[in-house]
């Protein structure tokens, strides 16, 4: 019982902390899409719920987490 109970505390940890990293990665995204297209402000697009703005920051994040997973694989 004690040992799952430390890898769900583990798996919990894993989670949280991916979920904290993934929130600062979405927002500096976002940052630097703001400091690349000027005028256009991409979460006040996103807060419009404008569909192609929120598509193009989903496939930068996909983008990065793809080339992440080629430099660093977990095996």
């Amino acid at each position: 019982m004690h040992l799952i109970l430390t890898d769900l505390i583990k798996v919990l940890g894993w989670v949280f902390g991916l979920v904290v990293i993934l929130s600062g990665t979405v927002t500096i995204l976002a940052w630097l899409l703001n400091k690349f297209t000027g005028e256009i402000n991409v979460w006040r697009e996103i807060k419009r719920k404008n569909t192609a703005m929120a598509i193009l920051l989903a496939a930068i994040v996909l983008s990065i987490c793809w080339i992440m997973s080629t430099i660093c694989p977990l095996r």
